[in-house]
């Protein structure tokens, strides 16, 4: 939820990086593989969502910040168990409230299957269970196997968010204002001393100095921007699962909506568009992981365009978006390892250029 001037001033401290804990304060969440011998689910808060002893198979704890279960059920079925996030300021049950509001809406039925449903909930732990695709593939998995993606899988993902983005939402914004986004980019980068002082990391500098120069450019993206639909706004390319089984009934499942809220669309897309380019980008530049990345991010936005009919405008905005999805994985790095390494500074040109002029169209090409 980003409406107020604290939420604002939230949102810009993140994205100039100065806010974060610097690194070493907490695991990175996909270390939490190793702490899964050690972890014994607690069985009576399984029993308050009614998944009492008799009905549970097996627990396995998924690689996340915070606690995430996958529980195979007797009758053949599965749930994902979330608990609350131990960090301070994602203790809620947003996630809760707003897939409650998603069931709510008039969707299609394709855009009904890529939102997951809500088993169960409360309980006096604040844990909800979702029901899940047993067998699948997250896209991450997918460009690390193949970095090709097959084109059904871009086409159904491009169809089922088409769906949500059209979804009618007026009636759920009127219940729910508090919900409205923001672009996640600075109105100003100017930087207080205590704040320049705190900055994340070894490169901090040349991060800054990049963001600097955007600043303009950010203050047209707020200025752009259409919040006329409910957005899922962490479209990561682990948030997006397939199922293995080509007959399955679900084509495509979007998962982790703690940060949804009424935006827009164009976000949603561009934000993905950046995710294939941070795959090639995880390859350090290699030219032909480059143009794999293009064909996938072209192929999808083409399908898009084709269902949606954006306008030439927005497709600019889509692809700044994409730019920004880029600066946002170099800010990650920084505040994580301490530095950019090679992949940050090749996001942070990307990104640059992407924002600065996307009708150079320089890394869609």
């Amino acid at each position: 939820m980003m409406e107020s001037t604290g939420a604002l001033e939230l949102l810009r401290a993140r994205a100039l990086g100065f806010f974060t804990p610097r690194p070493g304060r907490r695991p990175a969440p996909r270390q939490a593989g190793n702490l899964v011998e050690e972890f014994r689910p607690d069985h009576t808060a399984l029993a308050m969502l009614g998944l009492t002893e008799d009905r549970v198979v097996r627990v396995e704890r998924c690689a996340s910040r915070r606690v995430v279960l996958m529980v195979e059920l007797a009758d053949g079925s599965a749930c994902l168990v979330k608990f609350p996030d131990t960090d301070t300021e994602l203790d809620n049950d947003y996630e809760r409230v707003v897939l409650g509001m998603l069931a709510d809406l008039e969707l299609t039925p394709r855009a009904r299957q890529a939102v997951p449903r809500l088993v169960a909930a409360g309980g006096g732990t604040r844990a909800i269970a979702l029901d899940v695709i047993k067998d699948c593939d997250s896209l991450r998995e997918l460009t690390q196997r193949d970095p090709e993606v097959d084109v059904r899988h871009l086409v159904n993902l491009a169809a089922a968010l088409v769906d949500l983005h059209q979804a009618p939402v007026q009636d759920a914004y009127r219940r729910f204002p508090e919900w409205l986004l923001h672009p996640p980019v600075p109105m100003t980068t100017r930087l207080t001393p205590y704040e320049y002082a705190h900055g994340a990391g070894l490169d901090f500098d040349i991060y800054l100095r990049v963001m600097q120069e955007l600043e303009g450019h950010f203050r047209e993206l707020h200025a752009q921007w259409r919040p006329d639909t409910i957005v899922h706004y962490d479209l990561r390319d682990d948030n997006i699962l397939f199922p293995r089984d080509p007959g399955a009934d679900c084509v495509v499942r979007l998962i982790d909506w703690e940060l949804a809220g009424f935006g827009d669309p164009c976000y949603d897309v561009g934000y993905l568009v950046g995710q294939f380019l941070v795959e090639s980008v995880r390859r350090h530049g290699d030219a032909e992981a480059l143009d794999t990345a293009r064909r996938n991010a072209r192929t999808f936005l083409s399908a898009y365009r084709s269902l949606s009919g954006i306008t030439g405008d927005m497709e600019l905005r889509v692809l700044r978006y994409a730019g920004v999805s880029l600066l946002l994985q170099a800010a990650m790095r920084l505040q994580q390892l301490g530095m950019l390494t090679q992949v940050g500074h090749l996001c942070l040109l990307y990104g640059k250029r992407l924002i600065a002029d996307p009708t150079l169209k320089v890394i869609m090409k």
